[in-house]
């Protein structure tokens, strides 16, 4: 009898949660750093908050339109 360990895609419940965690972080520490530089360059303190807020809303609504369209997708097939 062979057991096999599941790869992480063959568990649909697992992927959604690591797919708006991921693009959410991933949004957070790209435009958190486009702020602080910015933020260096202008000599100001406020963009960086603003672009790590706006990177982290950004990842969060495109891995939710990921997530609408996937489902989509897989309906259809």
């Amino acid at each position: 009898m062979e057991t096999h360990a599941k790869h992480p895609d063959e568990m649909p419940h697992e992927r959604p949660v690591r797919e708006f965690i991921n693009y959410t972080v991933g949004g957070l520490i790209a435009w958190g750093l486009i702020g602080w530089g910015l933020d260096l360059l202008l000599d100001t303190r406020w963009i960086l908050f603003v672009g790590a807020l706006l990177g982290a809303t950004a990842g969060y609504f495109l891995a939710s339109h990921h997530q609408r369209h996937r489902r989509r997708e897989d309906s259809t097939e």
